[in-house]
């Protein structure tokens, strides 16, 4: 039973519990459905209520092998958020749920889900990993459903403008399986095609321009800064994946990144 208490002080009282590494994870998950159901009828508008979705649909998923329960709760994390405001929450919500739905092989669940989440992370500024990852999962499905991008292409040119931005703002957030997976979709769809002195052309005709920023700004793909970032990481996605069709292929890129920055 639940003691009577402020709902957003139970919701505290639950995510600190389930950030200890000494929690039970079941009897959590029992002590978090009865939380659960004690606030779902008139949820708090507050991110507490978010992470509170999140963390339930994590333990449904790991602790209970309940793939249905996991996905209620992320799905209503990530529909939710015009309510509890926490974005980052719906876009880690959107991710697991895409996850989840690609285990079971429900391609076109999943593609949704990793669409809605990173759509929702771009639009609100949240340039974190999973807003990346979410959308890189997106590109991977629907290339690999008919080798066209379609309605997802904006997405491929924000996660590369997320990528640029974290890289030389918060570098600690890019794993290295993500930055091979940002890294192999760079090379597949936007180098092989163009000779590199024609990479700044292609870059900026592919759309968006600019993502939002978590301060409100904008990131544009000409700045000087995100500029030298790309030419980095295309000499790195080059030598990386495109050795097998031209000798040292990334040395064209290092030398466009030192023209320009000797411009500036």
């Amino acid at each position: 039973m639940l003691p009577d208490a402020d709902p957003l002080d139970l919701l505290d009282a639950f995510l600190a519990a389930h950030a200890k590494v000494e929690a039970v994870p079941a009897m959590l998950y029992v002590r978090g459905e009865e939380l659960y159901h004690a606030l779902n009828a008139k949820p708090p508008a507050h991110p507490a209520w978010g992470r509170f979705l999140v963390a339930m649909g994590q333990l449904a998923a790991d602790t209970m092998d309940d793939s249905a329960a996991a996905s209620r709760y992320f799905l209503q994390a990530l529909q939710g958020v015009g309510k509890h405001g926490d974005h980052e929450a719906a876009v880690t919500a959107g991710y697991n749920q895409g996850v989840l739905q690609e285990r079971r092989r429900h391609l076109a669940h999943a593609l949704a889900a990793y669409r809605a989440a990173a759509s929702e992370g771009f639009r609100c500024g949240a340039l974190n990993a999973n807003t990346l990852r979410a959308a890189t999962a997106a590109v991977r499905l629907r290339f690999a459903e008919d080798g066209d991008l379609g309605d997802v292409a904006p997405l491929a040119k924000q996660a590369w403008l997320g990528w640029l931005w974290l890289s030389v703002n918060d570098a600690a957030q890019l794993d290295a399986t993500l930055v091979e997976e940002l890294s192999r979709q760079l090379a597949a769809l936007l180098l092989p095609e163009n000779d590199p002195g024609l990479l700044m052309a292609a870059w900026r005709s592919w759309a968006p321009s600019s993502v939002p920023l978590p301060d409100g700004g904008n990131w544009h793909d000409a700045d000087p800064a995100c500029r030298d970032a790309l030419f980095t990481v295309a000499a790195e996605a080059a030598d990386a994946h495109l050795a097998d069709e031209a000798a040292d292929p990334g040395t064209p890129y290092r030398l466009l990144r030192a023209a320009a920055r000797r411009m500036s």
